[in-house]
C-alpha cells in the first residue's frame, strides 16, 4: 500500500496530514528574539565567547498609528553597480533590483514579523530565514506537497494568483509582453530554466534537482515531480530562487542581462540604470499587493513612488551619506561605527542586527588540507580570544562551523559550553601554536608552508591580516589573492582557487541544503564529498518535510559535530551589527530580508512620512 505525507499551505498556513502513514507533529519553530549581549573571554586560550549571545534588554516599542502616505522617493546606497537584472548568470543570487521587479513564488510573510507593531513578532527579519510556515504566497496563492514512499517520489503542486500582470514598460521588451497576465506557463517555464538551465546557480547548487519535472497543469496550477530526496531542496530553491519571467522575453533575447529586457510582475518596475551612478525603479500602479495589517490595511501597495540606488563604494561616505539624510538606511554598521552614529547623529533610529558569521574554507581535495591534521593545526593556530579582545573589544562572540547565530536556529549550533561538545573538538579550538606545531610536523610539514587564500579588499585588513600573523607563529606563510567580489565568485565557481578561501556564512536558513558542505557549487568551496556527511543530509531532509525541529536535532548530532572534528572550516565569528534609519522611513523597524534573500522586499510595505522629511531639511 502506498504512503503518502501530504503538506497543504494557503498564503503561509500549513496543515499537516497523514494518509496511510503515523508520523508526530510537526515542530513549532522557535520565535525569534532580540540576539544577547554575548560574555566577555575570560582565559587565553580556550574559547569562552559563547555562541549564542546574551540577552539585550529591549525598549518598549512605540505604535505609530498614522495612517501610511503614498509619495516619496526611497534613496538607498549600494556598493557596486547592479549587474545582473534575472537568475541566467553566475551569481549566487541576482542583484537587488530583480529581487523586487520580479516576484518569487513564495517570500516571508510580513504580518509575522513587527509590520510596524502590528505583526504576529513570530520572525525579527533579521536575516535570511527559510522557515515554511512564515512564508507568504506572491506568484502563487496557495502550494501543497505529498510524499509518495513506495514510488520513493514528492508533488508539489502551485496554485497561480489570478489576475497578475506584468509591467506596462515603454520598451521593446515591455511592448513585447504588453502588460499581460502572468500565467501557469509562465511559472513552470521560470521553474524548469532554474533546474535545467546551466547558467543558473541552482543548477549548480542542487544537481538532484536536474530530474525534477514540472509541467503548468491547468490554467493556474503547477506541478513539480522529484525524487523524494529532492522534495526539500526543490520546495525551497523553487520557492525562493524561481522568480517569474515572461516567456516571450527569454525566447527572443535568451535573458534580461540587459536592463532594458527587465519585465516582472513585482511591485517595482526597473526605469533606469546609469552605470557607475545610480538605479531607479518606479512604483508599479498596478501591483496586486495590500497591505495586510496596521492602519493601512486593505491599501494598495507599494506606497512609495520610487527606489533610488545611489552607488557609494566607501562606507565612510555611506555612513556621511545617511546622517546627511541624503540615504535612508543603512544597515551592518559595526559596534565601532555604532558609538560613532549615536554621538554624531541624535536622530537617526536604531536597532541591533544579526551577528554575521561565515569563516575560512579550506580547500580538501588538494595539499595541504586534504590531511585532518593540517586543517586541525590551523585551527589550533588561530587565537579566538585575541581577536575578540583586540578585534571586538570584548563584545564579539565564536560560533562554531559552519552556522552563524540566528535565534529560530539556535538548536543548529553546539557551543562551548554544551555538555556534549567532546574534549576532542574543544582541544582543536583551543589556541595551543605548540601543539600546532607538533601536529604540522606529524603531517610532514615541520617547517610549516607558504599557502595562498583567495580574498577580496574587504577582507584584507581583517580578518585576513589577523590570521596571517597568527599562522606566522607555526610557519605558515600566508599569501593573499586579491580579487573584486564578481571575480572571486567567477574563479571558486569554477573550481580555480587556491587552498583558501571564504565564506559569508549564514547558511542557517537553509540548513537542509548546506550549500557549504554538499553539492558541486561555488558555495561548496571546500571542494568536499564527505559521504558520512552526504548521507545525513538526505535524513535531515527527509524529516525536515514533517518536523523541522528534529531535522536540526539531525544536523546538529551527524553533521555539525562531524565538520568541527574535522576541521573543515574556521568560524569568523564576530560582533553585533546595527541597523540606522531616517525617522521619517515608516511603518520600517530594521528589517533586512523579508524571507531567503528578498532584500528591499521591506520596501513594499513601509512609507515616507513627507512633512517630517521636509521639516528635518531634507
Amino acid at each position: 500500500m502506498t504512503k503518502k505525507i501530504a503538506w497543504i499551505a494557503v498564503s503561509g498556513l500549513m496543515v499537516l496530514s497523514l494518509v496511510l502513514a503515523a508520523c508526530g507533529p510537526a515542530a513549532t519553530p522557535t520565535t525569534p528574539t532580540t540576539p544577547t549581549t554575548p560574555t566577555t573571554p575570560t582565559t587565553p586560550t580556550t574559547p569562552t565567547s559563547p555562541t549564542t549571545p546574551s540577552e539585550t534588554p529591549v525598549e518598549e516599542e512605540v505604535v505609530d498609528t498614522t495612517a501610511p502616505q503614498y509619495g516619496g522617493t526611497l534613496t538607498l546606497a549600494t556598493t557596486r553597480d547592479i549587474r545582473q537584472y534575472d537568475f541566467l548568470g553566475p551569481a549566487f543570487t541576482p542583484d537587488t533590483s530583480f529581487r523586487i521587479t520580479n516576484e518569487p513564488v513564495w517570500g516571508g510573510d510580513w504580518a509575522k514579523g513587527p509590520a510596524g507593531g502590528y505583526g504576529t513578532g513570530e520572525s525579527d527579519w533579521a536575516s535570511n530565514y527559510d522557515i515554511f510556515d512564515h512564508k507568504a504566497g506572491f506568484a502563487v496563492e496557495s502550494w501543497s506537497w505529498t510524499i509518495d514512499e513506495e514510488n520513493q517520489e514528492g508533488t508539489i503542486i502551485y496554485k497561480v494568483r489570478q489576475g497578475v500582470r506584468y509591467h506596462l514598460k515603454d520598451t521593446e521588451a515591455g511592448r513585447l509582453v504588453g502588460g499581460r497576465e502572468m500565467t501557469a506557463e509562465d511559472v513552470a517555464f521560470s521553474l524548469n530554466l532554474l533546474v535545467h538551465d546551466s547558467r543558473t546557480y541552482v543548477y549548480r547548487a542542487n544537481p538532484e534537482l536536474h530530474d525534477a519535472v514540472i509541467t503548468a497543469t491547468g490554467p493556474y496550477e503547477v506541478t513539480v515531480v522529484a525524487p523524494i530526496n529532492a522534495v526539500i531542496p526543490a520546495l525551497s530553491r523553487l520557492g525562493n530562487y524561481g522568480r517569474v519571467m515572461p516567456i516571450e522575453v527569454v525566447e527572443k533575447y535568451g535573458d534580461m542581462a540587459d536592463w532594458k529586457n527587465s519585465v516582472g510582475t513585482g511591485p517595482f518596475i526597473l526605469t533606469d540604470v546609469v552605470p557607475g551612478g545610480n538605479i531607479a525603479l518606479d512604483r508599479n500602479p498596478d501591483y496586486w499587493g495590500i497591505d495586510p495589517v496596521g492602519p493601512g490595511k486593505g491599501n494598495q501597495l507599494p506606497y512609495i513612488d520610487r527606489i533610488r540606488y545611489i552607488i557609494i563604494p566607501d562606507l565612510s561616505t555611506r555612513q556621511a551619506a545617511l546622517r546627511a539624510g541624503k540615504i535612508a538606511r543603512l544597515g551592518g554598521v559595526t559596534w565601532e561605527d555604532a558609538i560613532t552614529m549615536r554621538n554624531t547623529s541624535k536622530n537617526l533610529v536604531e536597532i541591533q542586527g544579526n551577528f554575521g558569521g561565515g569563516g575560512v574554507q579550506l580547500r580538501v581535495d588538494m595539499p595541504p588540507f586534504d590531511d585532518v591534521r593540517v586543517r586541525r593545526a590551523l585551527m589550533m593556530a588561530t587565537d579566538f580570544n585575541a581577536i575578540n579582545d583586540s578585534i571586538w573589544g570584548g563584545l564579539g562572540y565564536l560560533l562554531t562551523y559552519p552556522f552563524s547565530y540566528s535565534q529560530p536556529y539556535k538548536p543548529l549550533i553546539v557551543t562551548f559550553d554544551d555538555p556534549d561538545m567532546s574534549d576532542e573538538i574543544r582541544e582543536i579550538y583551543t589556541y595551543n601554536p605548540e601543539g600546532s606545531k607538533a601536529l604540522l610536523a606529524e603531517a610532514g610539514y615541520p617547517d610549516g608552508f607558504k599557502v595562498t587564500a583567495l580574498v577580496t579588499s574587504t577582507e584584507v585588513d581583517f580578518p585576513y591580516s589577523i590570521w596571517k600573523d597568527m599562522w606566522s607563529k607555526v610557519g605558515i606563510d600566508l599569501d593573499l589573492m586579491v580579487r573584486d567580489s564578481g571575480q572571486k565568485s567567477t574563479i571558486v565557481s569554477k573550481k580555480e582557487h587556491p587552498p583558501i578561501t571564504s565564506s559569508g556564512g549564514n547558511v542557517h536558513g537553509i540548513f537542509y541544503l548546506l550549500p557549504t558542505l554538499v553539492g558541486t557549487a561555488g558555495g561548496n568551496a571546500h571542494v568536499l564529498d564527505d559521504p558520512q556527511i552526504n548521507e545525513a543530509i538526505l535524513e535531515v531532509r527527509r524529516m525536515a518535510l514533517t518536523d523541522l525541529g528534529a531535522a536540526m536535532d539531525i544536523m546538529r548530532e551527524k553533521i555539525v559535530k562531524r565538520s568541527l572534528l574535522q576541521a573543515y572550516g574556521i568560524p569568523r565569528g564576530g560582533a553585533p551589527t546595527f541597523v540606522y534609519w531616517q525617522p521619517w522611513l515608516k511603518n520600517y523597524t530594521g528589517e533586512t530580508t523579508i524571507g531567503y534573500f528578498m532584500q528591499t522586499w521591506w520596501a513594499n510595505w513601509i512609507w515616507i512620512d513627507q512633512d517630517l522629511k521636509e521639516s528635518m531639511g531634507h
